[in-house]
């Protein structure tokens, strides 16, 4: 019976859970388009390092508000008498 109770503790162990980056960033990414993002790390995110992290929040805020520019830009565009709008890359965050 000790033999069983053994395997059935080592299955247990503490291993540390795999990291998957990219899993991390799509669910943070679903979290800012559904505005559900509550400032807390998601648990797919566990084991990613902070430098990934905040790079992930940089990429995804820059697309998303250099789409949302380029789409009021269209839309100024667009109206009756519209003006021509030139949209660049966004500024790159100070060191």
């Amino acid at each position: 019976m000790t033999n069983g109770l053994v395997l059935v503790l080592t299955g247990c162990g503490d291993e540390p859970v795999k990291a998957d980056p990219m899993a991390c960033r799509a669910v943070m990414e679903k979290r800012f388009v559904e505005n559900t993002a509550d400032g807390t790390v998601p648990s797919e995110c566990k084991g990613v390092d902070d430098k990934v992290l905040a790079g992930f929040v940089e990429e995804i805020f820059n697309a998303h508000v250099d789409e949302a520019t380029r789409e009021a830009a269209k839309d100024l565009e667009d109206e009756p008498g519209g003006m021509k709008v030139t949209v660049g890359d966004p500024p790159s965050p100070r060191p």
